[in-house]
């Protein structure tokens, strides 16, 4: 079973190649703790695949790979592909802390970052490239599982730095300056795409009714229009999601 959170689709499209390459299935960890859907501790491998937020866990990896029902379900051989915009600190070991167990096999993958609440993401030819790049290196990535390698790859931090830079997570996390403006069109996507249901259509408008989120920007990137907004910042800057880079 190889176990995903998305998004603006990077990690989605990550652990679907990853599945397809090693024959097994890429699930959607939001659908997974929705409707109980966990692997085997028989199963071979057992994968994660999921962004770095603030060099560490998103808060949903974090609660996910702290259950006794996926904890009680890894397989015999357990990895990671963390994708970032440049570098993923310690959020592996993060990770395996979570998990009690070491991790077999890690990754850092490098794709378009896309955390359009900081900074303007990419060109869509720049975010191309990197699609390419990392399509290739998941090549190397699906070699590597298949051979059940032991390796920690990729772009990685000191500890110390790591565990400073991802406590900012937490209260950054904020709902409260999101809003939608006057382009919206009551399309409901945002809603729709919130792994956090936080998102409510009232008079034809989303309110954001929890104080807090994952930030994965899956509705400010996603929506058809631009209308969603993180206060005065957000206006001018593009936005960035898989399907429509590589579409």
């Amino acid at each position: 079973m190889i176990y995903y959170f998305s998004g603006t689709g990077n990690s989605k499209h990550a652990a679907k190649a990853i599945a397809d390459c090693v024959n097994d299935s890429a699930v959607n960890i939001v659908d997974a703790i929705k409707n109980g859907i966990y692997g085997s501790k028989h199963d071979e491998i057992t994968g994660f695949v999921f962004p770095v937020y603030f060099w560490g866990l998103p808060e949903i990896i974090k609660k996910f790979a702290s259950m006794p029902e996926v904890k009680n379900s890894l397989g015999k051989y357990v990895f990671c592909v963390i994708t970032c915009g440049a570098n993923t600190g310690n959020a592996d070991k993060f990770l395996a802390k979570k998990l009690s167990r070491n991790l077999d096999y890690s990754y850092s993958l490098r794709m378009p970052d896309n955390y359009v609440i900081l900074y303007d993401p990419c060109t869509k030819e720049k975010a191309q490239k990197y699609l390419g790049h990392a399509d290739k290196e998941l090549e190397s990535v699906c070699a590597d599982i298949l051979s059940r390698k032991n390796a920690r790859k990729g772009s990685t931090q000191g500890g110390i730095k790591s565990a400073f830079v991802s406590m900012l997570y937490n209260p950054f996390r904020t709902t409260k300056k999101f809003f939608a403006d006057e382009k919206c069109i009551s399309c409901g996507l945002c809603a729709k795409n919130c792994p956090d249901n936080a998102i409510e259509i009232k008079g034809g408008k989303p309110v954001w009714i929890n104080s807090k989120c994952q930030h994965c920007t899956a509705c400010i990137n996603r929506c058809p229009v631009a209308a969603i907004q993180f206060g005065k910042g957000t206006a001018d800057r593009r936005r960035y999601n898989y399907e429509d880079t590589v579409g």
